[in-house]
């Protein structure tokens, strides 16, 4: 009979984990199954199954909002965006406007952060799976509002605060007084490259209170006669803040071009102080050469240093050797015109007394 109790106990044991625990799941040391992280849930037997996480299921539709150069103070101006939801479960996530923290916006440009409400006054948003929401965002311009533009970024990110995307707003109060103030300042491509790659870029300068997009782009060619056209960066916008500079450059990130000589060209598009959309084409001439290469062609010019050094110490020697009997004859020459102006010189002095003497004798006979 007490076998018969222990063995029933065991099996109510084991019902009641296999109702309790999946067939697969592991257990872990306090005996709860262990879950995965960020959406991977792992079996026991080695299965992994993957779900689509925080940071993938939130999807905007947009990563910037331009409400355009038409505001007006004193006027209120709604955009709206939405946000997807693409995992298998709900989820919560919140939205801010917050001051931008680009590099080359001024303090006085960022006051749109104070200027935007969100519809309804919701900024907190449940979203069920496989779903969309639509935020609505009201922007009210002041009636003491500097002209030109101003700009905030939008903050999306889920309640755990892991995952965070952003939305870069700008808004253009364009009643009177702006101006644009596009330029060109700086253009370079490198003459000379060494690892496979173009180095070029642009920087554009923006001497006014509104902002633009300049849009760039970078296609090279091989010389001696093939032109097949290669895109090595594709067009790449970014915003040119009010009285900053922007710079556009090729990156170790694009494309490699080979080696040899190239021709490239750079595009740019910007709004100059008119108000014209420009486009600025440049081209420039490069040689591309392996490190190999460079160090031949510099052993190679060593090479002829050294044999121009050699050859002038050769020549030089051999100038001395053959100068050296005409130096000395000349000395000998010297010496013996010296010794000669001496014997001269005695002479001269022997036969001064006498002339003295002779001098004398015919003073006194006249005497």
């Amino acid at each position: 009979m007490k076998r018969t109790w222990l063995v029933g106990l065991a099996m109510c044991a084991l019902v009641n984990c296999a109702t309790v625990v999946p067939a697969n799941a592991c257990i872990g040391p306090d005996g709860k199954p262990v879950e995965g992280k960020d959406g991977l849930v792992t079996n026991c037997g080695g299965e992994v199954v993957e779900t689509i996480g925080v940071k993938d299921a939130i999807e905007l539709s947009t990563e910037a909002i331009d409400y355009g150069y038409l505001s007006e103070v004193g006027r209120t101006y709604t955009q709206t965006f939405t946000i997807t939801n693409n995992a298998s479960e709900t989820i919560a996530v919140k939205v801010s406007a917050e001051k931008p923290s680009a590099e080359g916006i001024k303090d006085d440009s960022k006051l749109a952060a104070d200027w935007i409400a969100f519809v309804g006054g919701i900024r907190y948003f449940e979203i069920p799976a496989n779903s969309t929401k639509t935020v609505g965002m009201r922007v009210v311009v002041p009636a003491d509002a500097k002209f030109g533009s101003q700009y905030v970024t939008v903050k999306v990110e889920d309640v755990t605060g892991e995952t965070t995307k952003e939305i870069d707003v700008r808004l253009t109060v364009a009643t009177e007084g702006v101006a644009f103030g596009g330029e060109v300042v700086k253009n370079n491509v490198a003459p000379v490259s060494l690892d496979d790659k173009v180095h070029a870029g642009i920087t554009v300068k923006n001497s006014g209170n509104a902002g633009f997009a300049a849009v760039y782009s970078v296609r090279v060619t091989p010389r001696f006669g093939l032109q097949d056209w290669k895109e090595i960066k594709t067009e790449e916008t970014k915003e040119v803040y009010p009285d900053s500079e922007t710079e556009f450059a090729v990156t170790d990130e694009d494309p490699t071009v080979g080696y040899g000589m190239f021709t490239v060209e750079q595009k740019i598009v910007y709004v100059n102080s008119n108000g014209e959309q420009i486009e600025e084409v440049s081209t420039r001439t490069m040689l591309n050469l392996p490190i190999w290469a460079v160090a031949v062609a510099g052993g190679v010019v060593l090479a002829i240093i050294l044999l121009v050094v050699i050859l002038s110490i050769v020549k030089k020697a051999k100038a001395n050797k053959e100068g050296e009997k005409p130096k000395s004859a000349i000395k000998e020459k010297k010496s013996k015109k010296e010794k000669k102006s001496k014997k001269d010189k005695k002479a001269d002095e022997s036969e001064k007394p006498e002339k003295e003497e002779s001098g004398k004798e015919s003073i006194e006979i006249q005497m």
